[in-house]
């Protein structure tokens, strides 16, 4: 059953629960302004119409008679208008939510009962506590490597401009905290006025779909306001806080996909991967010109006061500053010449010199990040010998760090493709290379035995005289111009090289072939590599088979010398696809399981283990708060060393400001940090065998319903408002990897994206109770595997907040759009009955009597989220009947596509 508030926007009396309420009505009240000053009473009043009938209305069953039949006579015109309407409350609803600061428990921030570290600082205090020596911390925060990736899978719905209208009206909701005087308070509702006026005057989705560039320009956008400041303001407070420990960089990093991810993607190749790489270049370089110039600003230390170190003299020499002012000022003239040579390195890497720079330049640039690292750390060791530690400041030690971490490349970037090119690619080399071998043809041994000769010597496969195929020269051109990005950023811009749909030793090998060709990687009696080799298991089989194939790739003593003297070996989970795969249950167990076995396989081999989780931000993709992610981990897998990806509109909502990024990024460390400290312990061979027992029987249960039932991909198309999706510019990457309608060619994204819509939610819970079924458990086993898995315990708290998410009345409507009456009602008893049966049991394992009673803020914030998107459900219903029965108006397309958009930001939530 939905969840409900009672009357308006909910009862209780927590401080917080009535400042949404506050937050909600007045924002409410200004857009019905906006609305009417711009528009006219009229349109107002049936936007109030509209609202008032779904707010007086018993929804839950998903009848909704008035404001179904207000819906069924407006014209296509009023849909538009109403869609826009409906969608720009409900944003305005989150805006509320948000600055009242409850999503903050949502998102993993501490609640009742919760007393674990949030930040890296009270980690570390945690772990002295516990008998944590000196020595020994040092030791875990030198290996540290916490790399939150954005992806290059575009799930956010918002354009930029509708984000940064949201932002400030945030900013604005948040000056209302405090107490001010009637005449502040009436300037800034009178400026909320004018940002909301502004707002319902804005696109709220893009008429055209969205290229690589506005992908790259949207997120560096967040990067440059929030991200980055949020890194620098860490790692000042971490040096300074925790710096007895050891310098804190490169503990924290940022990566991307953005440019570089070609898995399906015909737009991305290797121009985009260098666009990327300038964009990125551009906001760090920008950053440390504007540091080095306070710096100048502030140093002005005469040698007629104090003497200066030698090799600070040395620096200073090499400067062309011509002024005789400052002659006697070297620290000035060595940061003149700092950022000289950085204004070169823009020149060189993004084709303009930094901000503050008067023109170009013609000194050297820098030739690596270290080397203006080693200048920046000849001013402080003189500051420190002629002055003390307390003359060199806190921001040039964070400009250090910063520097070490971001380079000149600012977030790393990884490239990815798809295994089964790599295979086509190599097969039309050893054809054109007239070898006479069909590389298609091999079986898998015959392949890894192929590709390791190929590695034990340094003769090319590629010849600059033979023309290839379009795909061969696609991929051969953006490896060259992965390889130009090292000599031109150095080896740590390339942060892995992904294989998609890994499933075989061959499937490591083929990329590093491939590699081999523009030098990123060197044969010979001891092969080496300048970018890391990251396979990605994805499928319930491929994670089941992924500890034999790393086995089978560490017992090659090429790989040793290919991992280097410190090896470590990452390995890529999926959530996504698995999920599609085998459902929530099988899907969790199986990412759970895999990542200890390959942890353990590791460490038998002698090798560290980096894990690289491949999130989403819905339930049904492995979404949900990042801290409380990692410390669910098997205990010995995170090991210091994670990477997740961050997705599509959780990139704006976790880090789309300052404090919230921090917040996060903060919670991210402290998190990896206490997983890596947690003992390794088996559980009791029963409880392990009832887990097996469960994700067995979820698998089959969810695969019954999804692959096995004939009609359920008619179901599917014709229930949810998948077909209407694929035609929504929220990304530059198709729907579908083929064009069938196949589920199993399906991507995760607007696989997840259409069930939210239809209010199914049906990934982040199908499978579980009918496991549980034919498993034959009783609760106190369940409680017994929540008590001995800790994967399984989130997997429990996801899965009731995606229940709760779900509205079974509302999915109903959508059955009766799907014309086989018949096989529609037979599929959606079948849903519902698994819904009951999941909510029932999710609620007797913990003793609950309501879906999120032990979490009220959440549980209202969902109910809050329902108020808003409810009619849009409604909406959307009327549109799509239409619009199926042949009405081929352009207005009611764009309507459709309106309550998507409004849906989604809603939910929060589109894959």
């Amino acid at each position: 059953m939905p969840l409900s508030l009672g009357s308006s926007l909910g009862e209780g009396d927590r401080p917080t629960s009535r400042h949404v309420r506050q937050n909600a009505n007045l924002l409410s009240e200004l857009l019905n302004e906006a609305i009417a000053y711009l528009d006219g009473p009229e349109a107002a009043a049936l936007v109030a119409k509209a609202r008032r009938a779904a707010s007086a209305e018993d929804v839950a069953n998903g009848d909704a008679p008035v404001l179904d039949s207000l819906f069924s006579e407006v014209s296509s015109d009023q849909a538009i208008f109403l869609a826009r309407a409906l969608a720009s409350h409900s944003m305005l609803a989150n805006i509320g939510e948000d600055v009242a600061g409850r999503r903050r428990h949502a998102e993993g921030e501490a609640g009742p009962g919760d007393d674990r570290p949030r930040t890296l600082v009270d980690a570390v205090k945690a772990l002295v506590a516990e008998g944590k020596s000196p020595a020994e911390l040092t030791k875990v925060l030198a290996a540290m490597n916490v790399v939150p990736v954005l992806t290059a899978h575009p799930t956010e719905v918002r354009r930029r401009s509708m984000v940064d209208r949201e932002t400030e009206i945030s900013r604005l909701m948040a000056l209302r905290r405090h107490h001010l005087p009637p005449a502040m308070d009436a300037e800034i509702r009178e400026r909320l006025f004018r940002e909301i006026a502004l707002m319902w005057r804005t696109r709220l989705y893009r008429p055209e779909r969205i290229t690589v560039k506005d992908e790259i320009r949207n997120a560096l956008s967040i990067v440059r306001t929030s991200i980055l400041p949020a890194v620098i303001d860490l790692y000042a407070d971490w040096s300074q806080q925790i710096g007895e420990h050891g310098r804190m960089a490169p503990l924290l990093k940022m990566g991307s996909w953005l440019g570089g991810d070609r898995d399906g993607h015909p737009g991305v190749n290797g121009d985009t991967l260098k666009l990327a790489f300038a964009s990125q270049s551009r906001v760090i370089l920008d950053w440390y010109a504007g540091e080095v110039r306070k710096l100048w600003s502030n140093l002005a230390v005469s040698t007629a006061y104090t003497p200066v170190s030698e090799e600070l003299l040395a620096l200073a020499a090499q400067t062309r500053d011509p002024s005789v002012h400052r002659l006697d000022e070297p620290y000035r003239l060595a940061l003149e010449l700092v950022f000289d040579r950085l204004t070169a390195v823009s020149q060189k890497l993004t084709g303009q010199p930094v901000a503050f720079a008067n023109g170009t330049t013609d000194v050297e640039p820098y030739g690596h990040p270290d080397a203006f690292v080693a200048d920046l750390k000849i001013v402080i060791d003189s500051l420190e010998r002629q002055g003390g530690e307390r003359l060199v400041g806190s921001a040039l030690r964070t400009l250090v760090e910063v520097a070490q971490a971001c380079g000149f490349h600012l977030m790393s970037l990884d490239l990815r493709q798809n295994a089964d090119v790599h295979e086509r690619t190599l097969h039309e080399l050893f054809q054109r290379a007239g070898t006479g071998v069909k590389y298609l043809e091999l079986d898998e041994e015959a392949r890894s035995k192929l590709l390791i000769g190929e590695l034990s010597h340094q003769r090319p496969l590629v010849s600059p005289f033979t023309a290839y195929g379009e795909e061969t020269t696609k991929e051969l051109a953006t490896m060259e111009a992965a390889a130009q990005m090292v000599r031109d950023y150095g080896h740590g811009c390339l942060g892995a090289y992904v294989i998609s749909k890994s499933a075989t030793l061959s499937d490591i090998l083929e990329p590093l072939v491939l590699l081999k060709q523009v030098g990123l990687v060197w044969g010979g009696a001891a092969p080496r590599a300048s970018v890391k080799i990251s396979p990605l298991f994805e499928t319930i089989g491929d994670l089941e088979n992924g500890p034999r194939v790393l086995r089978q790739w560490l017992e090659l003593p090429l790989s040793r010398t290919i991992l280097g003297d410190r090896p470590v070996q990452e390995i890529m989970l999926g959530y996504s696809d698995s999920n599609k795969d085998g459902g929530y249950v099988a899907s969790r167990r199986g990412v759970a399981r895999g990542a200890s076995a390959l942890a353990f396989e590791a460490e038998r081999m002698g090798v560290g283990l980096q894990l690289f989780h491949g999130r989403g931000g819905s339930v049904g993709r492995g979404g949900g708060p990042a801290a409380e992610a990692v410390l669910a981990q098997p205990a010995g897998t995170v090991q210091g060393r994670i990477r997740m990806t961050e997705q599509g509109e959780m990139i704006a909502r976790r880090f789309g400001d300052q404090p919230t990024a921090r917040r996060n990024l903060d919670g991210l460390a402290a998190a990896v940090l206490m997983a890596s400290e947690r003992e390794a312990s088996r559980p009791d061979p029963k409880v392990e065998a009832a887990m097996t027992a469960l994700a067995e029987a979820s698998f089959h249960g969810f695969r019954a319903l999804v692959y096995d039932d004939p009609a359920f991909e008619d179901f599917f198309w014709s229930a949810t408002p998948i077909g209407e999706i694929v035609g929504l510019n929220i990304g530059s990457r198709p729907a579908s990897r083929t064009a069938s309608r196949k589920i199993e060619d399906l991507r995760a994204i607007p696989w997840v994206f259409s069930w939210s819509q239809a209010r199914f939610m049906l990934p982040g819970w199908y499978g579980f109770a009918s496991g549980v079924e034919r498993a034959g458990l009783s609760t106190g086993q369940l409680q017994d595997l929540a008590g001995g898995f800790d994967f399984f315990g989130a997997l429990l708290s996801n899965m009731e907040l995606a229940l709760a998410q779900s509205h079974m009345g509302i999915a109903a409507r959508y059955k009766d759009l799907s014309p086989g009456k018949d096989a529609a009602q037979r599929i959606f008893d079948a849903i519902r009955r698994e819904h009951d049966s999941a909510s029932e049991i999710a609620l007797a394992i913990r003793g609950g009597s309501a879906l999120l009673d032990n979490q009220p803020e959440l549980a209202e914030s969902v109910a809050l989220a329902g108020l808003s998107v409810d009619p849009l459900n409604h909406l959307q219903l009327e549109l799509l009947a239409r619009r199926r029965a042949g009405d081929q108006d352009e207005n009611i397309r764009l309507a459709i596509q309106l309550t998507v958009a409004g849906i989604a930001a809603g939910l929060r939530n589109t894959g």
